[in-house]
């Protein structure tokens, strides 16, 4: 399984991942693999799922950020690729995380998942403090992850990057002790408007 976390303010975003990376029968293969591209610390691609499939497409998606992103028009993209996706292939799990500063400057992410093609778009504004998780299980989903976030949020503090990565280093471990392929060895990055 994997674990990332986004979570976003009016003036900053922060992006956390685990780092372990297991194989097809579950053998480790990597202990510090970044499940995140950050491009020009103005944008990032976050994955989860399929290893293979997840780096192709973050890559093929590298090419339609620059310094005037539109996060609408690619999520618009991936939810029609994903919909002419054959449906045999619909075992590879997908789920992808991207955003970052948008075309009006305002922080703006998006979620999506191949296998239920929902996706989410996350628009913090004000006070608004807006997360997401991206987890290769349905495990998760007992935890109350979002509850624990909001818990360990209101103990870390909010207001400044540091204390939302304490938050979200808090909650990465939390779920590590509970999953075994999740680590507590972690990658993340920041960005500022």
């Amino acid at each position: 399984m994997s674990f990332v976390s986004v979570l976003g303010r009016e003036n900053f975003l922060c992006v956390m991942s685990d780092g372990k990376l297991l194989g097809e029968n579950n053998e480790i293969l990597q202990e510090d693999y970044q499940k995140f591209i950050n491009i020009g610390n103005s944008a990032f691609i976050a994955f989860a799922g399929s290893q293979g499939a997840c780096e192709e497409l973050s890559v093929q998606m590298l090419p339609y950020f620059d310094e005037k992103t539109d996060f609408s028009a690619i999520n618009n993209a991936l939810i029609d690729f994903f919909n002419a996706e054959d449906p045999n292939q619909r075992d590879v799990k997908v789920m992808i995380a991207f955003g970052g500063i948008n075309l009006e400057g305002h922080i703006e992410f998006y979620t999506i998942d191949s296998r239920t093609n929902k996706s989410e778009k996350y628009f913090p504004e004000g006070e608004d403090i807006k997360f997401c998780f991206l987890r290769s299980g349905d495990f998760l989903n007992d935890l109350n992850v979002k509850g624990k976030m909001i818990e360990l949020l209101r103990t870390t503090g909010v207001n400044t990057p540091t204390e939302c990565i304490s938050a979200q280093k808090l909650l990465n471990d939390y779920v590590a002790d509970l999953d075994a392929s999740v680590n507590k060895k972690t990658s993340r990055m920041v960005i500022k408007k």
